[in-house]
């Protein structure tokens, strides 16, 4: 198995080649500049870059809502996080890893609904490049406020950055969004919080969400179907079966069945 240093040497160079791709410099500068030699003119005149100069835009709106996600959570968590992280939380994600940190509780949770997710992280990975960020590779690529980010942030500095050029979501590009009746999944969401709530416990503790969109796919309507479910073990049977495969009868009282296709 590859040793920590090689894995760290792995992630530097992939994060190179991300950035080869994305800037919007003269691919030759930049290719002469990785093996040490300097390229004294503007341009070469040949490359993408050159020939179709990439858009840039007053970036600063975004760089500081970028710029303070990173300082929030953070300040929530005592440590640092990656960028799909800020990403999620910038987009008001409702994931599993929102909620285990309870980032939806920051002042940024939700603030950037003007971009996607996809178009989030290229403005972290530009954000980096400017070196308003630090990217800790060591760390599973947290991110980090620079001394330059930070004064960015606090005196509202102005940022111009490149316009993302990001290809479209996946609709399900996870296990924990497979497809369900999604009426049915709320209402499981909501019985598990109860259960919770009375029990002073978190909901991931009883029922992921994984396990809830299994139960909203499949209406599983006895004790041996509901012991298929994902993380349903004796324990959970016997203690939770009962309330949550009576949940799914009254749904179905008022709800037809819905038909997914195989993944």
């Amino acid at each position: 198995m590859p040793n920590r240093q090689e894995q760290q040497i792995a992630r530097e160079q992939l994060q190179q080649i991300v950035h080869y791709a994305e800037c919007a410099s003269c691919r030759r500068g930049e290719l002469l500049a990785y093996f040490g030699e300097e390229f004294s003119a503007d341009g070469c005149g040949a490359c993408d870059n050159c020939l179709s100069p990439r858009k840039t835009y007053d970036g600063t709106i975004d760089a500081q809502k970028f710029l303070s996600c990173v300082y929030r959570v953070r300040q929530k968590s005592g440590f640092n996080f990656g960028g799909n992280q800020i990403a999620e939380v910038l987009t008001g994600a409702n994931t599993e890893n929102v909620r285990k940190w309870r980032h939806e509780t920051v002042s940024t949770y939700g603030k950037g609904l003007e971009h996607s997710l996809a178009e989030w992280k290229a403005i972290g990975r530009e954000l980096i490049r400017l070196g308003l960020i630090k990217e800790h590779a060591e760390t599973f690529n947290a991110l980090e406020l620079t001394d330059e980010g930070l004064a960015v942030l606090k005196q509202r500095k102005s940022v111009t950055l490149i316009k993302p050029v990001t290809a479209p979501e996946p609709v399900i590009h996870r296990i924990g969004e497979i497809a369900c009746d999604e009426i049915l999944f709320d209402r499981l969401r909501e019985l598990r919080k109860r259960l919770a709530d009375e029990r002073a416990l978190s909901p991931d503790i009883i029922f992921s969400d994984v396990a809830l969109r299994q139960m909203a796919r499949d209406y599983p309507e006895s004790e041996s179907g509901f012991a298929r479910i994902s993380g349903v073990g004796e324990k959970k049977l016997r203690e939770f079966g009962e309330v949550f495969l009576a949940e799914i009868a009254l749904h179905l009282l008022t709800s037809p069945r819905q038909i997914f296709a195989d993944d």
